[in-house]
């Protein structure tokens, strides 16, 4: 499995192939801040989300540059696509089509056959990933909390303002991840249904 830095490099090499266009780059925006869902495959087959992606000299947008579902559902425009997975927490599955070998072949890679070479076994197995997700934020905005007190005990004068914001930054992201805690905590006591996505 891929690792973040080499799936955030491998958006760069594509983008970098993909017309200069405002909906695609928030497109490839978006993809970025979601690394984790982000999977190269070679089929789209049985994937809830899946992107088809021609990237190179022969292709001109919009054309047939962009292609996606949501279950079975065309989503024709990338800036609806993005509307849509802002909603769920599904893996977002991307067919590449690339003419430059160099780059061709560092995506082939990373690059996993299907959707069931990445699928979790069960709604409960994907909520208790979320879980763990969720935890690990958690633990990071307060390693940041703790070390701003930290700083502040330390320090007066410029650097108090300065750390006070980002002691706030941080408490504000320890509450509104907890929350979500909540909700998949509520979810995966409720037996790991999902609420389908709109």
């Amino acid at each position: 499995m891929a690792d973040r830095r080499t799936k955030l490099e491998a958006l760069i090499r594509v983008g970098k192939h993909l017309p200069q266009h405002p909906e695609m780059a928030f497109f490839l925006g978006f993809l970025a801040g979601n690394l984790d869902r982000l999977h190269f495959v070679r089929s789209l087959e049985g994937a809830p989300v899946a992107i088809r992606i021609a990237a190179g000299r022969k292709h001109i947008w919009p054309g047939s540059l962009f292609e996606a579902k949501v279950h079975k559902v065309p989503v024709p425009m990338p800036g609806m696509l993005v509307s849509a997975l802002v909603e769920n927490d599904e893996p977002i599955c991307v067919h590449v089509g690339l003419d430059d070998p160099e780059d061709a072949a560092f995506l082939e890679g990373l690059t996993v056959d299907s959707y069931e070479a990445i699928r979790p076994s069960s709604p409960e197995d994907t909520l208790r990933q979320r879980m763990a997700h969720l935890h690990q934020r958690i633990d990071q905005a307060l390693d940041v909390y703790r070390e701003c007190r930290r700083l502040l005990e330390a320090h007066e004068g410029e650097d108090e303002a300065r750390l006070r914001f980002f002691l706030g930054l941080a408490q504000q992201e320890i509450e509104a991840l907890s929350q979500q805690l909540k909700v998949v905590s509520a979810k995966l006591a409720a037996g790991g249904t999902e609420a389908p996505a709109r």
